[in-house]
């Protein structure tokens, strides 16, 4: 069992109408609860939710700040991946790329607002590079479309069960900050290091729950609650560890905000609130 997996990642919207039709009739997830400003959309068959998103009567404001590069859906399965990659082709969606990965394939695109997405199949754990130190070395080679596409004939238009938020990649602005908080704060495994680009951090193994790159620029501004974008994101924790980290946080004397005894919340180096939750 992995003691921590991601849950939702809350979006802040100008057009929610506009970003709700996206998110269902692009992405195939369903309206979970709809509120004039709040939109969550998650899987139908279980309620679960991926997706939040929230608008203001105030118009939220666009700058190159830190934040959301992309969040990444995790399909259960390669076909499920086929049976997407028909869909989107079917709607004519406009990608903006694709990728074999090493340990997993990938298909990219953005939202109505600019928000990156990426959805994605793990490759089974024997074609993953692990290395002997434990990093899991990943590539970027061009996907075998043909191969993917030739799956399955379905289509598939909503997201099946099984999916999941597989990892979050941030737009960050200086990386001694991030790899001593992820790291060292929230005590994840580095897992790849793309020199001074991008970084990847996981618990359990994994290839990577979060990442970070600094493609936006060095130094960029942080980000603050009248940006567009991302709002926050949650990690779910099994109860033991949960625990565990709130003690290494107090040990390490890092400001958080206690909800209950379920749930905390702190704030990373790029401005981003992240709700601890007991899963």
């Amino acid at each position: 069992m992995s003691t921590m997996t991601l849950g939702r990642v809350s979006l802040r919207v100008n057009d929610l109408v506009k970003q709700k039709n996206f998110y269902q009739e692009v992405i195939g997830l369903h309206i979970i609860e709809e509120t004039s400003q709040k939109v969550e959309l998650g899987i139908k068959e279980t309620s679960e939710v991926l997706v939040s998103l929230v608008t203001s009567s105030k118009e939220y404001q666009f700058e190159k700040t830190t934040g959301l590069y992309h969040l990444a859906l995790l399909l259960p399965s390669r076909v499920a991946l086929s049976g997407f990659l028909r869909h989107l082709i079917e709607i004519k969606a406009p990608l903006i790329g694709a990728a074999d990965h090493g340990y997993s394939e990938a298909i990219y695109l953005e939202d109505l607002e600019g928000n990156g997405i990426e959805i994605y199949a793990d490759k089974p754990l024997d074609k993953w590079d692990i290395q002997t130190d434990g990093k899991i070395k990943g590539v970027t080679l061009e996907l075998d479309a043909e191969d993917l596409f030739s799956l399955t004939d379905q289509s598939i238009e909503k997201m099946p069960i099984g999916t999941k938020m597989g990892h979050v990649h941030l737009s960050v602005a200086d990386f001694k900050a991030n790899e001593q908080f992820y790291g060292e704060t929230l005590n994840f495994q580095l897992t790849d290091d793309l020199g001074g680009h991008a970084r990847f951090f996981s618990v359990d193994g994994y290839h990577h729950h979060i990442g970070v790159n600094n493609w936006q620029g060095i130094g960029i501004k942080k980000r603050e609650d009248h940006h567009l974008g991302l709002d926050y994101y949650q990690m779910m924790w099994e109860k033991e560890s949960f625990e565990q980290l709130k003690a290494h946080l107090k040990q390490q004397e890092v400001a958080f905000f206690e909800v209950n005894d379920q749930e905390f919340h702190l704030v990373d180096p790029n401005g981003i609130l992240i709700q601890m939750h007991v899963n």
